[in-house]
């Protein structure tokens, strides 16, 4: 597991490409559940834990459709799994590190306060965003063998349309 772990962590550093990520139905579910609940731990500060594992696994399962869409539009949909769970692996990683950063903002902010506040954990978790951004299309330039202002923008276009989804979805449901 920590093999694992390392991996990961060295995409997060742009250290080895998700080709060296092992083509595993397993270890794909496995980081899928785990980017379910780092997404869903964020998102607690939003949600009740219903809201949060719901709006988490969409957004979880929404990429990696699009991944997919995108991978088989190249040719390269054998990389699925592999880019997949690079990414969810990678995106794990990047999401525990912004958990304790959001209870600490959350600390920061008195309930009197409306608005947006930024704060220094506010401002990390901004920049472990774009972190985010850059080794998710770092990974999918590679995959799809592209360059890396295409996959950026497949990245930007992908999420922004996934948050359309899930807020839509979120409101209508109620959570």
């Amino acid at each position: 597991m920590l093999t694992y772990f390392r991996l990961f962590f060295d995409i997060c550093l742009f250290r080895q490409p998700a080709e060296n990520v092992p083509k595993s139905e397993t270890l794909l579910l496995l980081t899928l559940g785990t980017a379910i609940a780092s997404g869903a731990f964020n998102a607690l500060a939003d949600y009740r834990m219903s809201g949060a594992l719901f709006m988490a696994a969409i957004q979880v399962l929404l990429f990696a459709l699009m991944i997919w869409i995108a991978l088989r539009l190249r040719g390269h949909q054998e990389r699925w799994i592999q880019t997949t769970t690079g990414i969810y692996g990678a995106i794990t990683i990047l999401q525990i590190i912004t958990i304790p950063l959001s209870s600490w903002h959350s600390r920061l902010m008195s309930p009197d306060i409306s608005g947006v506040v930024l704060t220094l954990p506010l401002l990390t978790i901004a920049g472990i965003s774009i972190w985010t951004l850059a080794v998710t299309a770092s990974v999918l330039r590679q995959a799809m063998q592209i360059p890396i202002s295409a996959a950026v923008l497949i990245i930007i276009g992908s999420q922004a349309l996934l948050l359309m989804i899930v807020f839509k979805v979120i409101t209508s449901v109620g959570y």
